[in-house]
């Protein structure tokens, strides 16, 4: 289960995170909506050779949400606030969709807290982000849905490759089911949605210094995978993995591989 502990920003919110394993630090970061639940599949995979660092962003799960609007300047401070907290100096950090783009704030405006840089399923934001076609943005937000499950459940047609779906549909019920347990409030998705649009890092991009793995299904609706060749082809230190077939939660779809690229890229 790991030791659960409480981290205070800058600004008085308590932000829920568990620490399990042992070894080099690596802080995950949720996306948009998500909790550290997002990581389960990883976890067991990691914490074997690493310590993880795993939390709930504000306004999602067990963490407050304090006083809206914030922008990614806050969601960066927050991730060093978890840092503190856990005791870790320098941390890998992993972030994935919204958490990706948390992350690359992390690298720029805390580098020498940052030792390795995951950048999954993310874009640099601004006018040179990829962007989806509306009808994968309207599947996404569950527009029209009439309960948490059932804005989860039409999200997911669009978060996982079409034969994940077919394959596998257990683990979407699953986490259709956990979505509906633990529903997100309105005001603390629709304040990280604000946080994600005011999001752009591409003219800073050169500046990240950390070795940088980006990751980033082929097949990914949600957020194109050109979004992911353009991080690494503007990260100094940078290599891609293309994930041949993968949607949007690749990290769901190959938990293994993933898990192996990142136990790799930690040590090396």
């Amino acid at each position: 289960m790991g030791q659960e502990l409480i981290a205070r920003t800058a600004d008085g919110i308590d932000l829920a995170a568990t620490v399990s394993g042992d070894g080099p630090a690596l802080l995950l970061i949720p996306g948009l909506g998500a909790t550290r639940h997002v990581y389960a599949p990883l976890l067991p995979l990691l914490e074997a050779r690493l310590r993880v660092i795993a939390f709930d962003p504000r306004g999602a799960g067990a963490s407050g949400l304090g006083e809206a609007p914030f922008g990614m300047a806050e969601l960066a401070a927050d991730c060093i606030a978890v840092l503190d907290a856990a005791g870790a100096d320098r941390a890998a950090v992993f972030g994935a969709s919204l958490g990706g783009m948390v992350a690359q704030h992390v690298a720029l405006d805390h580098p020498r807290r940052v030792a390795r840089l995951f950048l999954g399923c993310t874009h640099p934001g601004g006018a040179h982000a990829v962007p989806a076609a509306p009808e994968v943005c309207a599947a996404l937000l569950g527009r029209g849905a009439r309960s948490p499950e059932e804005a989860y459940r039409r999200a997911c047609t669009v978060l996982y490759a079409p034969d994940f779906q077919r394959d596998h549909a257990e683990v979407i019920e699953a986490e259709v089911a956990y979505r509906g347990r633990h529903p997100m409030s309105a005001r603390g998705f629709s304040a990280q949605r604000a946080a994600e649009r005011s999001h752009d890092t591409f003219a800073r991009l050169p500046e990240i210094a950390a070795p940088t793995l980006v990751l980033h299904g082929t097949a990914d609706a949600v957020c194109p995978v050109a979004n992911g060749e353009l991080l690494a082809a503007r990260i100094p230190a940078a290599r891609g993995l293309w994930l041949e077939g993968r949607g949007h939660l690749f990290f769901h779809e190959l938990p293994e591989r993933v898990a192996n690229q990142v136990l790799a890229f930690s040590s090396g």
